[in-house]
């Protein structure tokens, strides 16, 4: 899923479970690392979508917790389960909210691609409908909620200089790099998705980058109107996504189950 969604679930569960170590708001810069680091092109999706810390990184840097809540997530949205299931499922095949409410935008997706001259198999089709559904939540929970998109914002702009060179050396030692290759792709999010600031642009004009580039299409004034209608069609055909939401809280709720150094994948696709 993408920074709203992450957001408000990262938020309800401290809600319901304040006792959870390391409740600080940089928890919320630390959510999304996975997905805005590698906006930068200085990290593949897939460095970001494992989590195997060596030995001992997590007594270090125990905010890295929140890094792997993340795909925690993302694989509760794909499998319907905290454990990435085996690979090379097809797009029918996975069982999570994002693939299952795909269904429903397939049709929409398809109008979508016959509009502008793309003609992607059935298993793309499906596959392109989860990444509007992931879209399209961010933009519906926008709409009920704007201070979900405000409290990540705020977080990443509260942070103080100690805390982003602990950000920097902790994901370094995640991800075997340097902490400055980690404190460069911090603004990268404002770079591709436009000025963070403006939250009603980030989650609607900003958001049509990602399905353009997937199809391969120029950012043009006219593929970005097209695509704004899209995002706001299915934000109305998610309206359910608190489902979702309060399934992830209650399987995030026994963290027991997940925290720690054991690795986790997550999804890339």
């Amino acid at each position: 899923m993408l920074t709203n969604c992450h957001t408000l679930v990262l938020r309800a569960l401290l809600e319901r479970h304040p006792e959870m170590p390391h409740p600080g708001e940089d928890a919320y810069v630390y959510n999304v690392a996975p997905d805005s680091l590698p906006l930068s092109g200085e990290f593949k999706p897939r460095e970001t979508h494992r989590f195997a810390p060596p030995a001992g990184v997590m007594e270090r840097f125990p905010k890295l917790l929140w890094v792997k809540c993340h795909l925690v997530v993302d694989n509760l949205c794909h499998y319907g389960s905290v454990a990435k299931e085996k690979s090379g499922l097809s797009p029918s095949q996975k069982q999570g909210y994002t693939y299952r409410k795909g269904v429903e935008l397939i049709p929409l997706m398809r109008e979508f691609t016959q509009e502008v001259g793309v003609a992607p198999d059935d298993a793309s089709l499906h596959y392109l409908a989860h990444v509007l559904v992931e879209i399209a939540v961010d933009y519906a929970i926008h709409l009920d909620d704007g201070t979900v998109g405000e409290q990540l914002r705020d977080a990443q702009d509260a942070m103080t200089e100690a805390q982003k060179r602990e950000y920097a050396e902790g994901l370094g030692a995640l991800y075997g790099c340097a902490p400055e290759k980690v404190a460069r792709a911090r603004g990268a999010p404002k770079k591709f998705y436009g000025d963070w600031h403006d939250v009603e642009h980030l989650f609607v004009n900003g958001r049509t980058k990602i399905v353009l580039r997937k199809l391969g299409l120029p950012f043009s004034e006219e593929n970005t109107e097209r695509t704004c209608r899209l995002i706001e069609e299915g934000a109305r055909i998610t309206s359910d996504y608190m489902d979702f939401i309060d399934e992830s809280v209650d399987a995030l709720s026994d963290w027991a189950t997940w925290e720690g150094e054991v690795a986790i994948d997550g999804v890339i696709r």
